[in-house]
């Protein structure tokens, strides 16, 4: 038969369901597959196989019973390397933290168990979600598609994993466009879900106030099945077409800056183009400016990353990279006046983005300016540029979602970026899937 490992969830969940694969034999697969192209790609960090393997075997006994708990039955996913799995270090990918053992499930993970999911292991992620891509306490992660690449972050296991075929599915976290930019240079799909729609118990803060986790998969139908799994909106059938489906283009977001590829600009209005083929109406529309939203997040973001980690920093600077320490003291510079104002303008702009959005199903936009840059590039003059275009979508709280739609003439992916109304995250989902499925005819 097929390679499992080439698979979305949806599709395996009908085999398993059907007996023609099993837990066991799917698992088998994806160890296999890590064996042969993880030393490669240094997307995991650690496996629970023999664990994993009794789950699946339990899975498979469950099935034959007729005791069938849903589409992510028998299914493994991985980790990203922040959230709690008991019995397992969560790394943050941190030398300090490799027997930082966890001992409890956070909440995310043992809704997937509660599901059927066989929880795979723990997966590469930058350090403590704000370090750089590079060899160090781990090895860089590579992008499967060029491994002379980066795949991006900081969910960059969680997309490696996916694309490489090493799981169908996984977790990965989302503060500033982490679940989103990773899927956009892995060509995979990943949501980031609306603000407060999925638990964040159990994870290793960053943003208390803008930290999400989601799925990253194969497709949009896929991160859909997970995400109902994760305590999200049941997955919805198929759309037939998108018609009567209106997308706003906020083009003022991508189409003068400095940074846009012009691969990634051809593929952005070949998807226009495609939208209109398969019925949607789509229209420009006007945002605040994506400059000042940008600026407002990280007036946020960057005092709750210090209060999260100021301490350990002041008393054990040595235990974090560089980069990381830079980073993670970067909130150290914004007074708290300016914390609270942003705090104020960023209910402003939630308005802004609803009022605009309003008579529109989403917006459609590139999810990354560039197709994935060479490693090292965060420390040239291009990592000087912000690459992507996720981070208001992390003030304003809307689902987004980043999945490929289109490659480079060098077969690199391009992702694009549908971003909806609050709480409407199965929708986002169903345009995405309709794409896909229109982009496969």
């Amino acid at each position: 038969m097929t390679d499992p490992c080439g698979l979305t969830i949806a599709e395996l969940s009908r085999l398993i369901r059907a007996k023609e694969v099993s837990p066991p034999e799917l698992l088998q697969a994806c160890l296999d597959r890590i064996a042969k192209l993880d030393p490669g790609l240094h997307a995991v960090n650690s496996l629970r196989s023999e664990a994993a393997m009794a789950e699946a075997q339990a899975a498979a006994d469950e099935i034959a019973q007729g005791c069938w708990r849903g589409p992510l039955h028998g299914i493994p996913i991985g980790i990203k390397d922040l959230i709690d799995v008991a019995g397992m270090p969560t790394t943050a990918q941190a030398a300090h933290r490799r027997d930082h053992m966890a001992g409890s499930d956070a909440a995310v993970v043992l809704r997937l168990k509660a599901a059927g999911a066989i929880i795979l292991g723990k997966l590469a992620t930058h350090e403590y979600a704000v370090g750089l891509n590079e060899d160090g306490a781990f090895p860089a992660v590579r992008n499967p598609w060029d491994l002379s690449r980066d795949p991006c972050g900081s969910s960059s296991g969680s997309a490696v994993a996916v694309a490489a075929g090493l799981c169908p599915g996984a977790l990965g976290t989302d503060t500033a466009g982490s679940i989103r930019d990773p899927a956009a240079w892995c060509g995979v799909a990943g949501l980031k879900p609306t603000d407060g729609l999925i638990p964040t118990g159990g994870l290793l803060p960053l943003s208390r106030s803008m930290d999400c986790i989601g799925p990253i998969a194969r497709t949009a139908r896929d991160c859909a099945l997970m995400l109902e799994a994760m305590g999200g909106p049941p997955a919805q059938p198929e759309l037939p077409g998108l018609h009567g489906c209106r997308i706003g283009l906020p083009r003022a977001f991508w189409q003068d800056h400095p940074g846009l590829d012009l691969a990634v600009a051809a593929a952005t209005e070949a998807a226009i183009a495609r939208f209109r083929e398969l019925g949607a109406w789509v229209e420009e529309v006007s945002l605040p400016d994506f400059t000042e939203m940008g600026r407002i997040a990280r007036s946020i973001s960057w005092p709750e990353e210090t209060a999260e980690h100021g301490a350990e920093l002041d008393g054990f600077p040595d235990r974090f990279s560089p980069a990381a320490r830079s980073r993670l003291a970067d909130g150290r510079s914004i007074p708290a006046p300016d914390y609270i104002n942003a705090l104020r303008r960023r209910a402003q702009m939630q308005a802004a983005i609803d009022q605009a959005m309003a008579g529109f199903d989403s917006l459609f936009l590139p999810a990354m300016l560039t197709p994935a840059q060479p490693l090292g590039y965060e420390t040239g003059p291009l990592g000087e540029l912000d690459l992507s275009l996720a981070r208001p979508f992390n003030l304003s709280g809307n689902p987004a979602l980043s999945f490929c739609i289109g490659w480079t003439s060098q077969s690199l992916p391009v992702g694009g970026q549908l971003v909806g109304h609050r709480h409407a995250d199965a929708r986002v989902l169903e345009l995405a899937d309709c794409f896909e499925r229109g982009s496969d005819d």
